[in-house]
């Protein structure tokens, strides 16, 4: 077990897990809007894309650790931020200039409600997910990543759901279709992360392979705005 907090200079892949996320939860803000039906249920092309986030959040926590995964989480946020800054002022500027501008504006217009979402929801869920998967680690020993992951999927997906859409897609959908959103998403989530559990495992011992290394979080902070040491 890696007890000592290696650091970010020693790892070759940690910024790979790091584009990814990014460029993820970025597609991900474009598609919030976007819905699939399914009879009588609802589900946004933005959850069918999260649950492979969820899977790399999780692997990297896994293997790198708490406090890796907490630099991830503020870099999206930034970058999230700019992004829906940058889309939602270009989607007031002449928005009658043509009928392109007013169907940009007609979408984005309320642009800024995605990255209000995303000042609490990306934070919220990651923190908790970091959280269980470091906690169960220590708990376990390492052992049964399988339990951890699904705990950890269904208190993600909730959290993330919960803090989200009500702020990204009120605007957008009633009261009883925005709940069945929110159900129908976290369903899907769920059994997404059992479908991508093989994946996970099989991802998590190679990359500590590659990387030689294991990080047990043993006496770290918790705290998402503690950013340096490793010590409460």
């Amino acid at each position: 077990m890696t007890q000592n907090y290696p650091t970010h200079s020693k790892f070759k892949y940690d910024s790979l897990f790091i584009s990814l996320s990014v460029t993820i939860m970025i597609t991900c803000d474009v598609l919030v809007y976007k819905t699939l039906d399914f009879y009588d249920f609802k589900i946004t092309f933005s959850g069918i894309l999260f649950s492979f986030y969820f899977l790399i959040s999780t692997i990297q926590t896994e293997v790198y650790g708490y406090r890796q995964g907490v630099k991830t989480v503020w870099i999206m946020v930034l970058c999230q931020s700019i992004f829906v800054m940058v889309i939602f002022v270009a989607s007031h500027m002449q928005p009658e200039n043509n009928q392109i501008s007013m169907n940009f504006k007609s979408l984005f217009g309320e642009f800024w409600r995605v990255m209000v979402g995303t000042w609490t929801s990306v934070p919220i869920s990651y923190f908790i997910n970091g959280f269980v998967i470091s906690s169960l680690k220590k708990v376990f020993l390492g052992r049964f990543f399988f339990i951890r992951y699904l705990i950890a999927s269904m208190t993600t997906q909730a959290a993330l759901l919960l803090s989200a859409y009500p702020i990204s897609l009120s605007s957008k959908y009633n009261f009883n279709e925005l709940i069945t959103i929110i159900t129908t998403t976290w369903s899907y989530k769920v059994v997404m992360s059992i479908i991508l559990l093989p994946i996970g495992i099989i991802l998590a011992d190679k990359v500590k392979k590659l990387e030689s290394a294991d990080v047990y979080d043993w006496g770290i902070s918790y705290n998402p705005f503690f950013l340096r040491g490793n010590k409460k």
